[in-house]
């Protein structure tokens, strides 16, 4: 259908009239923030990211540099080891303090106070061999301390370079200390270097004092380490250690140039203010925006590494363009925005100006839409009443053939009465003339029928009926016509208490309709079916199925309309009537009609479905079904 044409340019001219200019410009200007803000989010995403990956590159260069410093104190002690080994275990003060010398402690590794060698002693042992340190070991004044009675001594004996602070240490033993002891012990029994926890150094005789701890290496007697526990506690001699200053150790890890971070070394597994070794942090310094912790295995004793970025750091992230990012990228978002309105405001001036135009063009085009739709509509009212008059004629046509047909047999036969008015060939003829007669009353009462239910006069007699009454009653009424086509009618069994409230003339005026229309579009010979079931307790399905000439799927639509013939039968059919008028009783009663075929020449079956007695809808009895006809 065409839309009213008059409608049309109102409508596109409100549309123009209510757009406001301002409405593009400030989707392109919500539109570009969004964008902005999304780069700016990943651009920012992307400084952070780079920012924290250079803090953690930082973080692993202090901390590898860290571990380096150790591992070369470790390198040296094991070289040292290797001179007992080379001399047999028998060292004396000059060629210990030629050997320190060669290596160049305080110019090459800062924060080594020195080498040194500690032998362990029998209670027995100690005056003997302060005796020989006094008169043969260039020592006058050693002697072993503390001089606390206990089962074993570790004497410092050697240690260079021999200056201020490790001249103080000679004698010590390091053993009375719990922490140094521990390492020791744990050096002589895993046959490895051992760290200390953190200690004050007996070298610190400064006020200002660095947090300290020593690493120990054990020398045993004998060309090489013994593999049992038992047999390196027995045979240890002594080690050689080297006592570490956390600072001057630690001075420098952070690059020479620029230090871009802080860092917090703690001795052991916790950290707190006791086991802090050294702290770069500046007191009041403003809270890191980057911080990350190491644990480092200083000869088998774990070290916490914490670490802070540093403003150095910090100042060279480009975080700081952020900012005038996000305001050079408002500023393009307006410009997009001024550029948008300009363009909205031409293109609204050029809309206003074609306005005119396409109302023009739209009335005219509307007008002549109006005079297609009228003509389209008298063609469509003439194409109706042609159909209409086709299928008048064609109904009186066969209404006229159908009245005709009895009329011969009935005049014969009244000639064959007069001449022989009795006789077996007048009963014949008198046979005849009735079931003619009984045609031609069968169609004129399926006319009036018609007739009634089209003006509402048609009036049900509702009673409680049972169903095997009705269908005996259609089977006795077709079976004439069955037997004269030589059809084989199979009636199935029917339940005695299946009972309706209904017409009885008229259900079973329906199924002779139905077994009449599967006769007619049956061949000779053919089969018919009649059914019942129950499938729902609340209504019955009988079903009319014959093997006749079948009905096209697309088709089955129109079977029930007044007048429609959708197949002609080759032995004849009725008027186009029996159906449409069964499936408006059908409806009268709160049933209906179902119809199905596979298809030309595979049969065709009609299922009549009607409400079982108190379950239906109340019938009036002078109901209408109306205008309305029943399709499948």
């Amino acid at each position: 259908m065409f839309a009213p044409p008059e409608s049309a340019p109102r409508s596109d001219a409100d549309a123009v009239r209510k757009r406001s200019p301002w409405l593009a410009p400030a989707v392109v200007f919500g539109l570009a923030l969004a964008i902005t803000a999304v780069l700016l989010l990943s651009v920012t995403r992307t400084i952070e990211q780079r920012d924290q990956a250079a803090f953690e590159a930082e973080a692993t260069r202090t901390a590898d540099a860290m571990r380096e410093r150790v591992d070369t104190t470790i390198t040296l002690l094991h070289g040292v080891s290797g001179l007992f080994a080379a001399s047999r275990n028998e060292v004396s003060k000059a060629e210990f303090a030629a050997y320190i010398a060669q290596l160049g402690l305080r110019d090459r590794y800062p924060g080594i106070l020195g080498i040194g060698y500690t032998m362990r002693l029998q209670p027995t042992e100690v005056p003997a061999l302060e005796d020989r340190m006094r008169t043969r070991g260039g020592e006058p004044g050693f002697r072993v301390w503390p001089k606390d009675p206990r089962p074993e001594y570790h004497s410092i004996l050697f240690l260079q370079p021999l200056g201020e602070r490790n001249r103080a240490a000679i004698g010590y033993d390091m053993a009375t200390n719990p922490v140094r002891k521990a390492a020791m012990e744990r050096a002589r029994d895993l046959g490895r270097p051992a760290a200390s926890g953190k200690v004050t150094l007996v070298q610190e005789i400064d006020e200002h004092k660095q947090a300290g701890f020593v690493i120990y290496l054990p020398v045993y007697r004998g060309d090489r380490p013994p593999r049992d526990l038992a047999g390196r506690r027995q045979s240890l001699q002594g080690f050689v250690y080297a006592p570490l200053r956390v600072g001057d150790l630690l001075a420098g890890v952070r690059g020479s140039s620029i230090r871009q971070i802080d860092y917090e070394l703690y001795d052991g597994e916790q950290i707190g203010p006791e086991a802090l070794l050294l702290s770069t942090r500046e007191p009041g310094a403003h809270p890191a925006e980057y911080r990350t912790m190491r644990r480092l295995d200083v000869a088998g004793r774990p070290w916490q590494l914490v670490m802070t970025s540093r403003p150095a750091l910090e100042s060279l992230s480009q975080r700081r363009l952020v900012p005038w990012l996000a305001v050079l990228s408002v500023a393009v978002s307006a410009l997009l925005a001024w550029i948008t309105l300009v363009q909205a405001r031409a293109r609204r001036a050029a809309e206003a100006a074609a306005r005119q135009r396409e109302l023009n063009e739209l009335a005219l085009r509307a007008s002549e839409e109006r005079a297609l739709e009228r003509a389209q509509r008298l063609e469509q009212l003439y194409e109706e009443q042609r159909e209409g008059d086709r299928r008048k004629d064609e109904f009186l046509a066969v209404l006229a053939h159908e009245l005709r047909n009895p009329l011969a047999p009935i005049r014969n036969s009244l000639e064959i009465l007069n001449r022989a008015p009795e006789g077996e060939l007048a009963s014949r003829a008198r046979a005849i003339a009735e079931r003619q007669v009984k045609q031609m009353v069968r169609l004129i009462d399926d006319l009036l029928d018609v007739s009634r239910i089209s003006r509402g006069k048609i009036v049900l007699q509702v009673r409680r009926m049972r169903l095997a009454e009705a269908v005996e009653a259609a089977v006795e009424t077709s079976r004439p016509l069955m037997e004269e086509r030589e059809h084989r009618l199979h009636t199935g069994y029917v339940e005695p208490d299946i009972e309706l409230d209904a017409d009885p003339t008229r259900v079973a005026q329906v199924l002779t309709n139905l077994l009449n229309n599967a006769a007619n579009y049956t061949p000779p010979g053919g089969d018919v079916w009649l059914q019942v079931s129950t499938p729902d307790p609340g209504e019955v399905r009988i079903s009319v199925r014959d093997n006749g000439i079948g009905i096209e799927p697309q088709r089955l639509n129109q079977v029930f309309e007044l007048f429609m013939q959708v197949n002609r039968s080759p032995a004849g059919g009725g008027l186009g009537i029996g159906l449409s008028l069964a499936a408006r009783l059908a409806e009268m009663h709160g049933g209906r009609i179902e119809a199905h075929s596979e298809g030309p020449g595979r049969g065709a079956e009609f299922v009549l479905v009607l409400p079982r007695a108190g379950h239906g809808p109340a019938i009036d009895p002078a109901a209408s079904p109306g205008a309305a006809t029943h399709a499948s």
